[in-house]
Protein backbone atom coordinates (compact mmCIF):
# COMPACT_ATOMS: atom_id res chain seq x y z
CA UNK A 1 0.00 0.00 0.00
CA UNK A 2 2.66 2.63 0.86
CA UNK A 3 4.44 3.94 -1.49
CA UNK A 4 8.05 3.56 -2.12
CA UNK A 5 10.73 6.48 -1.00
CA UNK A 6 12.10 6.59 -4.41
CA UNK A 7 9.05 7.21 -5.94
CA UNK A 8 7.95 10.05 -3.60
CA UNK A 9 11.61 11.67 -4.44
CA UNK A 10 11.13 11.47 -8.13
CA UNK A 11 7.57 13.18 -7.81
CA UNK A 12 8.48 15.27 -5.29
CA UNK A 13 11.95 16.53 -5.72
CA UNK A 14 12.32 17.24 -2.04
CA UNK A 15 10.25 15.04 0.89
CA UNK A 16 11.33 14.38 4.15
CA UNK A 17 9.51 12.18 6.84
CA UNK A 18 9.38 12.69 10.54
CA UNK A 19 7.64 11.96 14.18
CA UNK A 20 7.09 14.94 16.12
CA UNK A 21 5.39 13.99 19.48
CA UNK A 22 3.23 11.63 17.96
CA UNK A 23 2.63 13.58 14.51
CA UNK A 24 4.00 11.48 11.98
CA UNK A 25 4.79 14.18 9.20
CA UNK A 26 5.82 14.43 5.45
CA UNK A 27 7.36 17.60 3.69
CA UNK A 28 7.79 17.91 0.08
CA UNK A 29 8.27 20.81 -2.17
CA UNK A 30 9.22 24.90 -2.00
CA UNK A 31 7.02 27.84 -1.28
CA UNK A 32 3.95 28.91 1.27
CA UNK A 33 3.39 26.53 3.85
CA UNK A 34 0.67 24.29 3.44
CA UNK A 35 -0.66 21.81 6.51
CA UNK A 36 -3.08 19.25 5.56
CA UNK A 37 -5.06 17.42 8.14
CA UNK A 38 -6.74 13.44 7.17
CA UNK A 39 -9.49 11.97 8.10
CA UNK A 40 -10.90 9.96 11.05
CA UNK A 41 -8.80 6.50 10.59
CA UNK A 42 -7.33 8.05 7.82
CA UNK A 43 -3.45 7.86 6.40
CA UNK A 44 -1.59 11.02 5.51
CA UNK A 45 -1.04 9.32 1.87
CA UNK A 46 -5.11 10.18 1.76
CA UNK A 47 -3.22 13.62 0.02
CA UNK A 48 -0.92 11.78 -2.60
CA UNK A 49 -2.22 13.55 -5.46
CA UNK A 50 -3.28 16.46 -4.14
CA UNK A 51 0.43 16.82 -2.65
CA UNK A 52 1.70 15.75 -6.05
CA UNK A 53 0.08 19.26 -7.40
CA UNK A 54 0.22 21.23 -4.57
CA UNK A 55 3.58 20.91 -4.14
CA UNK A 56 5.00 22.30 -7.22
CA UNK A 57 4.39 25.33 -5.87
CA UNK A 58 4.22 25.17 -1.72
CA UNK A 59 6.26 23.48 0.51
CA UNK A 60 3.38 20.58 1.49
CA UNK A 61 3.48 19.20 5.42
CA UNK A 62 1.65 16.22 5.43
CA UNK A 63 0.36 14.90 8.83
CA UNK A 64 -1.12 11.64 9.98
CA UNK A 65 -2.38 11.67 13.52
CA UNK A 66 -1.39 9.23 16.23
CA UNK A 67 -3.50 6.17 16.32
CA UNK A 68 -4.47 6.36 12.65
CA UNK A 69 -3.00 4.36 9.86
CA UNK A 70 0.02 3.14 11.33
CA UNK A 71 0.80 6.14 13.28
CA UNK A 72 1.00 4.06 16.77
CA UNK A 73 -1.25 5.78 19.18
CA UNK A 74 -0.17 7.22 22.44
CA UNK A 75 -1.78 8.44 25.61
CA UNK A 76 -4.64 10.96 25.85
CA UNK A 77 -5.53 11.87 29.06
CA UNK A 78 -7.14 15.51 27.88
CA UNK A 79 -8.63 13.47 25.32
CA UNK A 80 -8.76 13.07 21.67
CA UNK A 81 -9.32 16.20 20.27
CA UNK A 82 -7.87 18.63 22.45
CA UNK A 83 -4.65 16.80 22.11
CA UNK A 84 -4.93 16.81 18.35
CA UNK A 85 -5.23 20.28 19.00
CA UNK A 86 -2.37 20.53 21.23
CA UNK A 87 0.11 18.75 18.70
CA UNK A 88 -0.68 20.19 15.94
CA UNK A 89 -0.82 23.77 17.61
CA UNK A 90 2.84 23.42 18.58
CA UNK A 91 3.35 22.00 15.30
CA UNK A 92 2.59 24.92 13.69
CA UNK A 93 4.39 27.20 15.97
CA UNK A 94 7.49 25.92 14.75
CA UNK A 95 6.57 27.13 11.42
CA UNK A 96 8.28 30.82 10.45
CA UNK A 97 5.62 31.74 8.57
CA UNK A 98 1.71 31.84 8.40
CA UNK A 99 0.08 28.28 7.02
CA UNK A 100 -2.88 27.53 4.99
CA UNK A 101 -4.99 24.71 6.40
CA UNK A 102 -6.29 21.86 4.55
CA UNK A 103 -8.76 19.29 6.07
CA UNK A 104 -10.80 16.45 5.31
CA UNK A 105 -13.38 15.43 7.71
CA UNK A 106 -12.29 15.48 11.54
CA UNK A 107 -9.31 16.86 9.86
CA UNK A 108 -11.62 19.42 9.05
CA UNK A 109 -13.31 20.08 12.49
CA UNK A 110 -9.50 20.42 13.71
CA UNK A 111 -8.98 22.68 11.22
CA UNK A 112 -11.87 25.73 12.39
CA UNK A 113 -10.35 24.70 15.77
CA UNK A 114 -7.04 25.86 14.90
CA UNK A 115 -8.28 29.23 12.85
CA UNK A 116 -9.95 30.55 15.80
CA UNK A 117 -6.78 29.88 18.59
CA UNK A 118 -4.26 30.53 16.40
CA UNK A 119 -5.58 33.30 13.92
CA UNK A 120 -2.33 35.15 14.04
CA UNK A 121 -0.79 31.50 12.75
CA UNK A 122 -2.92 30.36 10.06
CA UNK A 123 -3.56 32.34 6.91
CA UNK A 124 -6.88 30.29 4.95
CA UNK A 125 -8.41 26.81 5.78
CA UNK A 126 -9.87 25.00 3.19
CA UNK A 127 -12.78 22.37 4.99
CA UNK A 128 -13.05 19.27 3.21
CA UNK A 129 -16.68 17.29 3.42
CA UNK A 130 -16.52 18.70 7.31
CA UNK A 131 -18.88 20.56 9.90
CA UNK A 132 -18.56 22.50 13.00
CA UNK A 133 -21.44 20.12 14.26
CA UNK A 134 -21.42 16.89 12.71
CA UNK A 135 -24.22 15.13 14.43
CA UNK A 136 -26.89 18.00 13.48
CA UNK A 137 -25.82 17.67 9.55
CA UNK A 138 -27.79 14.25 9.99
CA UNK A 139 -30.25 15.00 12.96
CA UNK A 140 -30.85 18.69 13.34
CA UNK A 141 -32.44 18.18 16.92
CA UNK A 142 -29.28 17.13 18.27
CA UNK A 143 -27.16 18.74 20.70
CA UNK A 144 -23.93 18.17 22.75
CA UNK A 145 -25.91 16.54 25.36
CA UNK A 146 -28.28 14.25 23.68
CA UNK A 147 -26.11 12.60 21.34
CA UNK A 148 -23.87 11.87 24.50
CA UNK A 149 -25.68 7.84 24.79
CA UNK A 150 -25.67 7.64 20.88
CA UNK A 151 -22.06 8.64 20.73
CA UNK A 152 -21.37 6.26 23.82
CA UNK A 153 -23.20 3.21 21.75
CA UNK A 154 -21.20 3.55 18.55
CA UNK A 155 -17.89 3.84 20.36
CA UNK A 156 -18.17 1.05 22.61
CA UNK A 157 -19.62 -1.72 19.32
CA UNK A 158 -16.97 -0.43 17.42
CA UNK A 159 -14.31 -1.89 20.26
CA UNK A 160 -16.06 -4.69 20.65
CA UNK A 161 -16.33 -6.20 17.73
CA UNK A 162 -14.53 -8.73 16.60
CA UNK A 163 -11.93 -8.32 13.70
CA UNK A 164 -13.94 -10.07 11.55
CA UNK A 165 -17.23 -8.41 12.36
CA UNK A 166 -15.20 -5.08 11.69
CA UNK A 167 -13.76 -5.73 8.55
CA UNK A 168 -16.84 -6.86 7.47
CA UNK A 169 -18.70 -3.36 8.40
CA UNK A 170 -16.04 -1.39 7.24
CA UNK A 171 -16.02 -3.49 4.06
CA UNK A 172 -19.35 -2.86 4.04
CA UNK A 173 -19.44 1.26 4.84
CA UNK A 174 -16.62 2.52 2.67
CA UNK A 175 -18.40 2.21 -0.70
CA UNK A 176 -19.95 4.97 0.34
CA UNK A 177 -17.41 7.24 1.26
CA UNK A 178 -15.81 7.48 -2.18
CA UNK A 179 -16.80 6.15 -5.50
CA UNK A 180 -13.10 5.65 -6.53
CA UNK A 181 -12.32 2.12 -6.38
CA UNK A 182 -8.76 1.93 -7.06
CA UNK A 183 -8.77 3.99 -4.11
CA UNK A 184 -11.10 2.32 -1.89
CA UNK A 185 -8.85 -0.51 -0.65
CA UNK A 186 -6.79 2.20 0.87
CA UNK A 187 -9.61 3.72 3.05
CA UNK A 188 -10.76 0.04 4.32
CA UNK A 189 -7.01 -0.76 5.30
CA UNK A 190 -6.09 2.76 6.94
CA UNK A 191 -9.13 1.83 9.60
CA UNK A 192 -7.98 -1.63 9.99
CA UNK A 193 -4.76 -0.49 10.85
CA UNK A 194 -5.78 1.94 13.00
CA UNK A 195 -6.20 1.42 16.56
CA UNK A 196 -9.96 1.19 17.55
CA UNK A 197 -10.09 2.50 20.45
CA UNK A 198 -8.56 6.19 19.53
CA UNK A 199 -10.84 5.73 16.35
CA UNK A 200 -14.02 5.38 18.40
CA UNK A 201 -13.03 8.20 21.16
CA UNK A 202 -12.70 10.29 18.07
CA UNK A 203 -15.61 9.42 16.73
CA UNK A 204 -17.59 9.89 20.06
CA UNK A 205 -15.87 13.42 20.48
CA UNK A 206 -16.71 14.58 17.04
CA UNK A 207 -20.57 13.24 17.43
CA UNK A 208 -20.83 15.45 20.93
CA UNK A 209 -18.72 18.38 20.12
CA UNK A 210 -20.67 21.54 18.54
CA UNK A 211 -18.54 24.33 17.11
CA UNK A 212 -21.41 26.21 15.71
CA UNK A 213 -21.73 28.97 17.74
CA UNK A 214 -17.63 29.56 18.17
CA UNK A 215 -17.51 29.77 14.51
CA UNK A 216 -18.25 33.55 15.21
CA UNK A 217 -14.95 34.28 16.23
CA UNK A 218 -13.39 32.50 13.34
CA UNK A 219 -11.91 35.57 11.37
CA UNK A 220 -10.10 32.87 9.37
CA UNK A 221 -11.25 32.96 5.55
CA UNK A 222 -12.83 29.73 4.92
CA UNK A 223 -13.69 27.59 1.99
CA UNK A 224 -15.78 24.54 2.39
CA UNK A 225 -16.02 22.21 0.04
CA UNK A 226 -19.53 19.65 0.49
CA UNK A 227 -20.34 16.46 -0.75
CA UNK A 228 -23.77 15.35 -1.54
CA UNK A 229 -23.76 12.73 -4.29
CA UNK A 230 -23.68 9.47 -1.95
CA UNK A 231 -27.25 10.41 -0.71
CA UNK A 232 -28.82 10.93 -4.02
CA UNK A 233 -30.16 7.56 -4.20
CA UNK A 234 -31.91 8.77 -0.69
CA UNK A 235 -33.70 11.93 -1.80
CA UNK A 236 -31.01 14.33 -0.97
CA UNK A 237 -30.00 17.27 -3.60
CA UNK A 238 -27.37 19.40 -4.01
CA UNK A 239 -28.99 22.14 -3.39
CA UNK A 240 -30.97 20.08 0.11
CA UNK A 241 -27.06 19.86 0.69
CA UNK A 242 -25.44 22.93 0.16
CA UNK A 243 -28.78 24.69 2.54
CA UNK A 244 -27.62 22.23 5.51
CA UNK A 245 -23.66 24.06 5.49
CA UNK A 246 -24.80 26.95 4.96
CA UNK A 247 -26.89 26.68 8.04
CA UNK A 248 -23.84 25.19 10.28
CA UNK A 249 -21.87 27.52 8.69
CA UNK A 250 -23.90 30.51 9.14
CA UNK A 251 -21.60 32.37 11.79
CA UNK A 252 -18.65 32.10 10.11
CA UNK A 253 -17.26 35.68 9.21
CA UNK A 254 -15.79 34.56 5.48
CA UNK A 255 -16.60 31.73 3.93
CA UNK A 256 -17.16 30.36 1.02
CA UNK A 257 -18.95 26.84 0.50
CA UNK A 258 -19.07 25.31 -3.02
CA UNK A 259 -20.71 21.68 -3.73
CA UNK A 260 -18.70 18.78 -5.26
CA UNK A 261 -20.13 17.66 -8.43
CA UNK A 262 -20.24 13.92 -8.43
CA UNK A 263 -18.04 13.18 -5.38
CA UNK A 264 -18.85 11.48 -2.08
CA UNK A 265 -16.95 11.68 0.79
CA UNK A 266 -13.33 11.78 -0.21
CA UNK A 267 -13.71 14.88 -2.62
CA UNK A 268 -10.40 14.47 -3.51
CA UNK A 269 -10.47 11.12 -4.77
CA UNK A 270 -13.89 11.64 -6.55
CA UNK A 271 -13.68 14.67 -8.19
CA UNK A 272 -9.67 15.19 -8.03
CA UNK A 273 -9.40 17.85 -11.17
CA UNK A 274 -12.64 20.09 -9.77
CA UNK A 275 -10.77 19.89 -5.79
CA UNK A 276 -7.37 20.93 -7.47
CA UNK A 277 -9.05 24.11 -9.44
CA UNK A 278 -11.12 25.17 -6.02
CA UNK A 279 -7.73 24.56 -3.75
CA UNK A 280 -5.71 26.39 -6.18
CA UNK A 281 -7.94 29.06 -6.83
CA UNK A 282 -9.02 29.81 -2.92
CA UNK A 283 -5.18 29.74 -1.79
CA UNK A 284 -4.09 32.35 -4.84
Amino acid sequence: MKKLFLLYFVLFGCLSTAFTQGLAVQVSGKGPKIILIPGLASSGEVWDETVAELSKNHECHVLTLPGFGTNPKIVMPNGFLSTMESLITDYINTQAEKVTLIGHSLGGFLSLKLSRSLPDKISRAIIVDSFPFYSAAFNPAATEENMVAMATQMKQLMIAQSPEQYRAQQEASMPMMTTNKEKLPNAVSWSLESDRETTGQALYELMTADFRDELADVTTPILVLGAWHSGKAYGLTEESAKKTFESQYQLANNVQIEMAPTAHHFIMWDNPEWFIEKVSAFIK
